[in-house]
């Protein structure tokens, strides 16, 4: 019987066996069809919420922790042009530099967009980048270029860098596929106003009046606008009519008040003190607003009246960040710097660690001519605590600024530009300082950096190369001469590119090549001061007196390098140097013996 049962149990657990294990086979199997199905709705719920956080910070004014949120949902979703397009609007409304590099991938991942494009190149316009605007415009396809949005976003270039002549004829363009578009009589009357004749600049603002008239939305910024032309060129009474206006609407705005306050102070030698008392109570009715005031007296260089002024607002008003921030201002121009460093770890210029911010103190307590390393190396201590987050090395930079520290000042931005490739900034900064110091090497390792975080911009590319070939100049090819001829290739109407390549064939002793490149640019490509001494080496290595002699009368204005006015004596070297003689051959030597004998 047991025997029996056993046999009996036994068969059953075989049958329960199988069953669990077909069971097992078809929910591993299940779970491994719905795995990527279910991952990628993961994922696309996470991109959301991490972008609904970020939008939700931007609408508290939180930019560190919206970017925080920014960078969950670019790294959920790798590549997905949405969600870069969604991060980069929201960078930009917060004036994050970063939103650029996504704009940039963006035209990478859509080539043929002619708006995504477009957006590139109003990013770079936003950061002041007018290189990047440039290289975004002169990037774009021949099929793209003529479409609206990149004719919109060439005439914003246009309009930023002053160049009257090809923002009148985009103008024109844009006013053929769309005549009747205010916001294009708008743009147009605007450019007239920097006209040379007073009568078209008169037209121009008789216009921008009519226009103001028959289309309501426009009317605010117009008025602005022109109270703005009115103080630029000197007619005060008549910015003043204008501001007074403005000042007087519902929809005034404080900047309408400090602009109208400026006049009367600066140009009418008004009392600071009533002005002030009708501008406070306005200015007091938003942490933003009031901010903004504090700004306004910071300029006026009356920090003690900021400072009283802001020790009258209430406690929680006080304490907004926008508010703190300010305040560290007011009291770093006033240098309490005890009261500042109780600011700076309260958040005043972000949320930072306490430690970074002790020591930096600690190097100005310890600040003395006679011992510059013990400073140096609490610095150094500072920045090593700061430990890559970049919201503490830019309060860092900003104290290193303020008291003044060139060489804390520089170390601090390398630690950002190579720890953050993306801002920008600091590598500009960088660049600046060098240029300032005629640091050659240095500015080429700045280059290099940027190049190395962002191989696919060709200015970077190009910038590289050629200070690669004044600091670093050989008669070998190496990979500088060939990005030049490489970007050359690419782009040969770029007249910086032709110059680079054409300089790159002249160290390789390619004389006659180098000048068939310069030849094809244009009188006035090739007049361009900042040009001359290249195409002095190059004229020199070819043996054109003439053409040399001329690059060293087009110098006016011009600051050059060390390396690049030794090109000038480089080429004159190789203008005066004799030519070899040439090896006689098989022939004449037998007729000299024959002579001989």
């Amino acid at each position: 019987m047991q025997l029996l049962q056993s046999r009996s149990t036994g068969r059953r657990s075989r049958h329960l066996k199988i069953v669990v294990a077909a069971l097992v086979v078809v929910v591993t199997a299940g779970v491994w069809f719905a795995r990527d199905p279910a991952l990628a709705r993961y994922r696309v719920w996470k991109q959301k919420r991490a972008l609904e956080q970020a939008k939700g910070f931007i609408e508290k004014r939180d930019p560190l922790n919206a970017q925080l949120a920014l960078d969950v949902a670019l790294r959920t979703g790798p590549g997905n042009p949405d969600t870069i397009r969604a991060a980069a609007d929201m960078l930009e409304q917060v004036g994050a530099p970063q939103a650029m590099r996504l704009r940039r991938a963006l035209v990478q991942l859509n080539p043929d967009s002619a708006e995504d494009t477009a957006r590139l190149v109003l990013c770079g316009l936003r950061f002041r980048d007018f290189n990047a605007a440039k290289d975004a415009l002169s990037g774009a396809s021949p099929e793209i270029s003529v479409q609206q949005p990149m004719v919109q976003a060439a005439l914003a270039y246009a309009l930023a860098t002053g160049n009257a002549p090809v923002a009148d004829a985009l103008l024109a363009d844009l006013k053929t596929r769309a005549p009747n578009d205010p916001d294009l009589q708008h743009a147009h009357a605007l450019l007239k106003l920097q006209h040379p004749n007073a009568a078209a600049r008169t037209a121009a603002v008789e216009e921008l009046e009519s226009l103001a008239k028959s289309h309501p939305r426009l009317e605010p910024q117009i008025a602005r606008q022109l109270a703005g032309y009115t103080l630029q060129h000197g007619e005060f009474a008549d910015a003043k009519r204008r501001l007074v206006e403005l000042t007087q609407r519902s929809d005034a705005t404080l900047d309408d008040h400090l602009q109208l306050a400026n006049v009367q102070l600066v140009h009418e030698g008004a009392a600071f003190e009533p002005i002030f008392k009708e501008i406070a109570p306005i200015a007091a009715k938003s942490e933003f607003a009031a901010a903004q005031l504090t700004q306004w007296l910071l300029v006026q260089n009356r920090a003690e009246e900021a400072d009283r002024w802001l020790g009258q607002l209430s406690d929680s008003m006080r304490t907004t960040p926008p508010l703190l921030a300010v305040q560290a201002d007011v009291v770093a121009q006033l240098k309490d710097w005890e009261r500042l460093a109780f600011l700076l770890r309260a958040g005043a210029w972000g949320s930072v660690p306490k430690e970074p911010i002790q020591i930096a103190f600690a190097a100005q307590t310890v600040d003395n001519p006679t011992r510059p390393s013990l400073r140096r190396e609490t610095w150094d201590m500072a920045l090593t605590t700061a430990g890559g987050n970049l919201v503490t090395l830019r309060v860092l930079h900003r104290l290193a600024s303020l008291w003044q520290w060139r060489d804390e000042t520089e170390r601090t931005l390398w630690s950002i530009a190579r720890s953050f490739p993306d801002q920008t900034w600091a590598h500009q900064a960088l660049f600046n300082l060098y240029r300032e110091k005629k640091d050659t090497a240095a500015m080429r390792d700045v280059v290099s950096t940027l190049r190395e975080s962002d191989g696919s911009v060709r200015r970077y590319q190009h910038d590289w190369a050629l200070l690669t070939l004044l600091t670093q100049p050989t008669s070998n090819w190496n990979p500088a001469k060939d990005t030049m001829r490489q970007l050359h290739s690419l782009d040969p109407s770029d007249p910086s590119f032709a110059t680079g390549y054409a300089f790159a064939l002249a160290q390789h002793g390619k004389a006659d090549e180098a000048l068939a490149v310069i030849e094809k640019l244009s009188p006035e490509h090739r007049d361009y001061p900042p040009r001359q001494p290249y195409l002095a080496y190059i004229y020199g290595v070819a043996r054109k007196a003439q053409e040399f002699e001329r690059t060293t009368t087009l110098t006016t204005g011009a600051n050059y390098l060390p390396e690049e006015n030794l090109l000038f004596t480089r080429g004159r070297e190789e203008l005066n140097r004799k030519p070899p003689a040439p090896k006689p051959t098989k022939h004449s030597t037998e007729n000299a013996a024959e002579t001989k004998s």
